[in-house]
């Protein structure tokens, strides 16, 4: 039976996403309404602190903003007002870029930090790649997504794990695209999934009927992880070991959590209130946004 574990409040609110970095220090970034405004805001998971001033109009939808670590320090890229904002969190430093596209993730380009705008219609979407600092298009490239647009979900990225690697959700599959070659390597069936590293290299995760599939990015099928039906998805290497979590489809305020190692849960983590969003920070920290407030659990133990 897996260990019954509380959440702890780490801030009041209505928090509507949660993301957490994929190496490195362990932060995190949250988007929530605000006195009427967006607003994001950057977490020293550890400390369980902000950092900085919250930065406002960054909408709450996951597929408009993205957090990682491509290449140095964190990088926050939003879209507001058709414009694309790119924050380096660690020099202060923002730039902008015309545009309103449908998906923005994070890449690594030759060296460099990268973000990744998609653009529809999906039958010719166009897939642009910009320096993150500079702001110059490093390229572009048009692929096919199937008949609708993928703006339900968001680009997949674990940076700087991932590299020039991204997950480009779309109806009629899951592409994995390298954005410096500009061409897809491996495709997967349609459904939702999140991207993480192990100590063996990038994988997979995505929901089945009853379990957790976990795949390398080549296909093969490492682990199958015991599940009921689940939504929300989160995964991250901490301490040498893959943890995944997921939210309980039929009860939205419990979140299961994993060892990758072993196919049963090692923890199940009551929340107070539905879950929003759900982060794994390399701590081994969970974070789950809900409209109650921003929670964490430690799962490291």
């Amino acid at each position: 039976m897996p260990e019954s574990v509380s959440a702890i409040l780490l801030a009041q609110g209505s928090f509507d996403g949660v993301a957490a970095t994929a190496e490195g220090p362990p932060l995190a970034f949250t988007t929530q309404a605000m006195a009427g405004v967006d607003v994001g805001q950057t977490w020293d998971v550890t400390a369980g602190v902000l950092i900085g001033p919250p930065i406002v109009g960054v909408p709450a939808e996951r597929a408009e903003w993205a957090f990682g670590v491509p290449a140095g320090s964190p990088i926050v890229a939003w879209t507001h007002r058709d414009r694309v904002h790119v924050l380096d969190l660690g020099t202060g430093r923002e730039l902008s870029l015309d545009g309103q596209p449908e998906l923005l993730g994070l890449a690594v380009h030759s060296g460099r930090a990268a973000v990744v705008t998609v653009s529809g219609p999906a039958s010719d979407a166009e897939v642009a790649v910009w320096d993150a600092r500079t702001g110059d298009r490093l390229t572009e490239f048009t692929l096919w997504l199937g008949h609708r647009t993928a703006i339900d979900r968001w680009l997949l990225h674990a940076t700087p794990a991932t590299g020039s690697l991204i997950g480009l959700p779309g109806d009629s599959g899951l592409s994995l695209l390298d954005v410096e070659r500009g061409e897809e390597i491996t495709a997967f069936p349609p459904a939702y999934a999140v991207l993480a590293p192990t100590p063996d290299g990038l994988v997979l995760v995505q929901p089945a009927s009853s379990a957790l599939s976990v795949h390398g990015i080549d296909g093969e099928r490492l682990a199958e992880l015991s599940a009921p039906p689940c939504d929300q998805l989160a995964a991250n290497l901490a301490g040498g070991r893959l943890l995944v979590a997921a939210v309980v489809r039929d009860d939205p305020s419990t979140v299961l959590a994993w060892d990758a190692a072993n196919p049963a849960p090692s923890h199940r983590v009551k929340i107070p209130a539905s879950v929003n969003d759900l982060a794994l920070a390399p701590d081994g920290t969970l974070l789950a946004a809900t409209d109650e407030g921003l929670y964490e659990t430690d799962l490291s133990r």
